[in-house]
This record gives C-alpha cells, structure tokens and sequence, in this order.
C-alpha cells in the first residue's frame, strides 16, 4: 500500500491531537513511512479506539505491527479488515507481500491472485504475486506475473531484477541474460540489476563479464559490501587471491555483521600463500566474536548404549562434491543404533531424493534463521549436529554457534577446522593431522581421528573405463591438474615451470572457466620460460542432466600425471585422477588442507608420491614422468589398488564413522553424570 502523505503541520509534534484524526492518522502514516513502526502503531491503536469501524485504519495498524516484528497480531489484523472491506484492492498486496515474508507462500499466492482482479491495473500486485510464486519455484507463471507487471509499469526496475531471476532460475538463461543486457541499458545506475547481471555472467562462466559488471555496481554504490563481495568472489575463481583477499577485508569493514562475509575470507585465506596461522585464527575469532553463543537447554537423555539421533546440515545434500561424498555412509547407517534428520534445501537430482528418501526427518533451511533452525533442531532431539559446509557457500554455521544440540562436528566440507567455538570435534585422519597439530581448531574442538581415511570414495556414475598410457600411444607427454585456479598460486607456477623445462616436449593441461584469465597462466609460464603452446584448458562443464559427472572424468584419458596443489590441495581431484589410473603427486604442506593427498596416497600404497618440500615435488613428478613402465603398470593397477583400499570400503568406512560418534557419545554421557 501506498501510504498517503502525512499533514505537514502533524511532523515533529510530541503529542498528537485525537481531535483531528485524520491529521493524526496523516501523522501516523509519516512516522510509518520513516521506519517509527511503534509510534506509528500507538496512534493506530488510539484512532482504532476512536473509529472502530475503520477497515483502513485496522489494515494499517496490522502493517505497522507486522513491521514491528509482531507478525501473527499484524495479519490477524489485516485479515479482519480484508474480512470487512473485500473490496479493498490495496489490502491484498499488502497483506499478500507480508505473508511472503512470513513465509505463507500458499495463502499470499491466493490473495495476491484476488487482487490482480481487484486491482487490474496495479503493478505492484502483479509484481507481488510474481515473487510468490518465484519462492515456490513456479517460475514460469512468475515470469508471466512479472511481465504483466511491466507491461503496466516498464521503468519498474526491481520487477526487471526479479523477471531475470525467475528466467534464470527456469532455465531460460540466454533470455535470462539479453533481459539482463536490456535491464541495465535502460536503468544505467542501478546497482542491484549489475549485481544480478554479473551473477549471471559468473554462472554462465564468462568471469571478465561478471567482473566488469561487478566493478560497475562498485562504482555507483562504493558503500555497498554486496558488489566487493561478488567481485571477491570472482577474483578468487580466477586465481588473483591477493586481490580476493584485499577486497574481502574491505568487505569486513563496511559490513562487519556479514556471517557470509566473514566466511568468504576465512575460506579465501586457506588459498592465500602467504597466509599464516595468525590471520587465519585472528579471521576465525571475528566471525566468533559475532556470536554471543546463547545455548539452548539439552534434554537428551544421558544413555552411552541408546538409539542416537544424527542431524546433518548442509545446503549440498544433492548432486555435490559434498552429497557425493556422504551417500555412500548415509546408505549404510544401521537404522537400529542411529537415526538420521537432515537439514538441507530440497534439489530435484537423484541424490537429493535418495537423502530425502533414507532420512528419518527432512527439514528445509530455505530463509530460516538461526534460532529458528536451532530450536527445530532441538525439537528434533538431535544428539549429534554435524556440520558438512565449514565456511563453504551456503553454509549454516550461525546455528551451530547457538549450540542446539549437546554434540557438534564438522566433517566432509574441507578438511579442517571451522574455528568455531561451539564445535566439539571434527572427523579427521592421522594423515591430515600434522604432527605439531592444528593451529587453527579452537581449544575446546578435539580431533577424532579415523583409523585409515577422512573420507571415502565412490566413482560418480557414468565414469569411463581407463585408457591406455597416453604418451605411450605417440601422444606428447601430458601432466595435468584439475584442480580450482584458486588453488594454482605463484608458487605452485614456479614448481610446474621447473617440472615442465626439465621435461622437454611435455604439456600441462589445466581445467579453467572460459575467459581472459586463461591468459593469466599462459603470461605466467613465459614469465617463467614455458612456450604457450605448451598449456593446455579443459573447459569448465558442470554436471547437468545431460552431462554426469561421471562422463566429465574422460578428461583424464588425456593426462599422464596429476599435479596437485598446494598450500590448499586437492581432495575430490585427487580421488577422480586415481580412480581414472592417473598417479597423482602432492606436496605435504603444514596445515590439514595440505595433507589431503599424503592421506589419500597412503591409502592406496603410494605415499612415496607425497613430497616432503617443493624440490622433492619437483624431482617425484620428473621421475615418475621418465619411468614409461611404472606409469603404464599404474596406470592398468590404480583402479583396482583404490578398489581394495579402505578409500571404497563404504561398509567399513560407516563403522568406522558410526564407533567415532559412539566414542564421542559415551564421553558426553560420561561427563554429564560427573556434573550430575
């Protein structure tokens, strides 16, 4: 609803005179307009005493104590008036639009449909019922409700930035993108459709395009941590950590309450190099320092031997890395000791709707917030939370701070610590652990150590046979590495340039999303005196519903040995390239996330491959690269080394994990009777 003006002469006065109500009421709505939500309210409620039969009134003051955060009340209020007043048109969206941010998508959906007959010509209803049913993913009648809306209204700037979303969302991405074109041509200065334009850009893999849209939105809104954000984001993707990490601080500073922006540095500081201990610790005690750490009461009873209830929280429980790694555990869970919740958004691939199928509960993150996540989780009776994001995308680590469960773990997401003070343990490997421990865990978070491995592998389906030795086949010798180019730092540039001169007629192929920073690498190895010609991109190409994950690990037919990175190696990468008979050399590095690959090496019988410093790296990957017959004998072995291995023992694997958290459990039940 559009509020009408309020009386001039009403502004500013202290106290409010009944006599003349529609000046107080002009006065009510201006003090509404300016945000006074309880000032407003008060003088609705005294004019509702003074003309009980006012339906507009009575709308009013349920707007105003829904924008006071008395949302029940509020709608109870604007639904009496639209009971009264049916012929309101107004009331509708209003209502409707509150209902959205109630979450009540079904009921705003019907009154906003009313309305759009109502009110034919109104716009805002028409954009309204287009947002309702955006959130429901029904993206196609939003499209169509949004373009009603501006055909009505064409300079409508947020009805362009939804209408490109919902054709985004509906798969419509090349209209999706010329509407975008079309939007930020005839609104030049609006920040939020660059923002929009860019994301897009970024997804679509064209990262010069986002970042230049990004810088854009820098520009007309400098104040606005969104854009630095974004434009961080794409900084990190393209291998410019530096940059990233400068942005992200400035970041921090204009918007220190952003969870999301706290946990984009933290992640973007275990890329950075040149990062230590310190700056990490002193990252993960600013997003703590957020947190209060109110903890809701524990009611779970204290039994070592009982049925234990596990909740997993994760925006990837779908066709992810993280799903991925998880289904082969969750499949074998025995439903006779534990019982599974998950927490997660529900995605339409098959791996969504098998976690949905096997779990005991589903409950959608979608908007929720902290608390209210916290005390469904506590509702539930989890005794074990565990997290599987740490400060990845996404991730839901303001619930754990709020301690809804008596147990808490991080797992499967990186291997490393969240840093957060609530977190009681994370699954961990003797491998990964570094032998001086780990600098980053808070004090209270405990390792608990798997006897073989952190994680276990299953080949994503569709995966190809293995070929044979491609060098042997005539082809120039190839080393690959597929890893993100956040991982590919100077340093890492300079061990692949050493490897590759001391290895004439070699190539190096790497994965990269399409666009200029290719350029980047290929400017960096004739730094170092390698040819151009000599590097190699796959393009990027995610899995979809007609291109598995599986069917992408034939880029592996082309490599000979996989390179991993580091200080931040790879993990899913490494498995893959194994998985596909690719021996993969690694560097040990200091901190968990460097210690992956020694992990994974260990498991299958080549921990020889896990250098202990980059001269050894360099040495390992020559020599191996020099031994035709060991690489052709790895190369017909490594699939069936890696079947045999603990890594794809998923039943052994899930015992293993299952004693783990009965482990845990019995000394929490311990500690409880020492407190009782």
């Amino acid at each position: 609803m559009r509020l009408a003006n309020p009386c001039p002469g009403c502004f500013g006065k202290s106290d409010v005179q009944f006599t003349d109500p529609q000046a107080a009421l002009n006065h009510a709505m201006g003090l509404h307009q300016a945000g006074r939500f309880a000032d407003a309210a008060g003088i609705y409620q005294r004019l509702l005493e003074i003309l009980p039969d006012s339906h507009d009134i009575r709308h009013l003051q349920g707007l105003a104590l829904f924008d006071l955060g008395q949302p029940t009340e509020g709608i109870r209020l604007m639904e009496d008036a639209l009971a009264r007043n049916p012929g309101a048109g107004h009331y509708y969206n209003n209502l409707g639009s509150r209902l959205i941010d109630h979450g009540d998508l079904a009921r705003a959906e019907e009154l906003l449909t009313q309305g759009t007959t109502r009110s034919p010509a109104c716009p805002a209803t028409r954009y309204n019922l287009g947002n309702a049913l955006f959130r429901q993913g029904k993206y196609q009648p939003a499209i169509a409700s949004y373009r009603e809306a501006l055909a009505r209204q064409p300079d409508f700037a947020m009805c362009d930035l939804q209408l490109g979303l919902a054709l985004h969302n509906a798969g419509l991405r090349s209209e999706a993108l010329a509407h975008y074109q079309a939007a930020v041509t005839a609104h030049p200065d609006n920040p939020a459709l660059r923002i929009n334009h860019g994301a897009l850009l970024q997804s679509e893999c064209d990262l010069d395009g986002a970042a230049e849209a990004f810088r854009h939105a820098v520009r007309l809104a400098p104040q606005d941590a969104t854009p630095l954000n974004n434009l961080a984001v794409v900084m990190k993707e393209v291998g410019d950590i530096g940059e990233a990490t400068r942005l992200l601080r400035r970041c921090v500073e204009l918007k220190p309450s952003s969870l999301e922006i706290h946990s984009n540095l933290i992640l973007t500081l275990h890329y950075d190099p040149t990062a230590i201990a310190a700056d990490l610790n002193s990252a993960h005690e600013g997003w703590n320092s957020r947190h209060p750490s109110p903890r809701l009461p524990h009611t779970n009873v204290p039994e070592p031997g009982r049925r234990l209830r596990l909740g997993f929280v994760s925006p990837d429980l779908r066709d992810h890395v993280v799903g991925r790694a998880l289904l082969p555990s969750f499949r074998r869970f025995d439903p006779d000791r534990f019982e599974l919740y998950c927490y997660g958004n529900t995605v339409e691939d098959p791996v969504g709707a098998e976690f949905r199928a096997r779990c005991h509960g589903w409950r959608e993150l979608g908007t929720k917030t902290a608390a209210q996540l916290a005390e469904t989780i506590a509702a539930d009776g989890v005794d074990i939370l565990i997290d599987l994001a740490l400060h990845t995308s996404d991730n839901r680590l303001d619930v754990f701070a709020l301690k809804p469960a008596p147990l808490q773990i991080s797992w499967l997401g990186y291997p490393e610590s969240s840093g957060v003070a609530t977190m009681d343990y994370r699954l961990t490997d003797a491998w990964l652990e570094p032998p001086s421990g780990n600098q980053l865990a808070h004090p209270q978070e405990k390792a608990a150590l798997l006897p073989d491995c952190w994680t276990c592998y299953e080949p994503p389906t569709g995966y190809p046979e293995v070929n044979a030795l491609p060098s042997a086949a005539g082809k120039p010798f190839t080393f690959g590495s597929f890893n993100n180019n956040c991982k590919i730092n100077g340093a890492v540039l300079d061990a692949w340039a050493q490897l590759l001169l001391a290895t004439p007629g070699s190539r190096l192929q790497l994965l990269a999303k399409q666009g200029g920073h290719r350029r980047r690498f290929v400017d960096e190895f004739a730094r170092r005196g390698v040819d151009a010609a000599r590097i190699l991109f796959a393009d990027y190409l995610p899995a979809s519903v007609d291109l598995s994950q599986g069917a992408l690990l034939a880029r592996y037919h082309d490599i000979d040995v996989a390179l991993d990175t580091f200080p931040y190696g790879g993990m899913t990468t490494t498995l893959d390239a194994l998985w596909m008979g690719v021996p993969v050399v690694s560097l040990v590095g200091e901190r968990n996330l460097g210690r992956a690959g020694l992990s994974i090496l260990n498991n299958v019988g080549l921990g020889e491959l896990a250098a202990k410093d980059v001269d050894a790296y360099v040495e390992t990957a020559m020599r191996l690269a020099q031994d035709q017959v060991r690489l052709a004998a790895l190369r017909a072995s490594l699939r069936e080394r890696m079947r045999s291995s603990p890594l794809l023992d998923a039943e052994g694997y899930t015992r293993k994990v299952e004693q783990a958290f009965r482990d845990m459990w019995v000394d929490w039940c311990a500690g409880q009777s020492k407190v009782g």
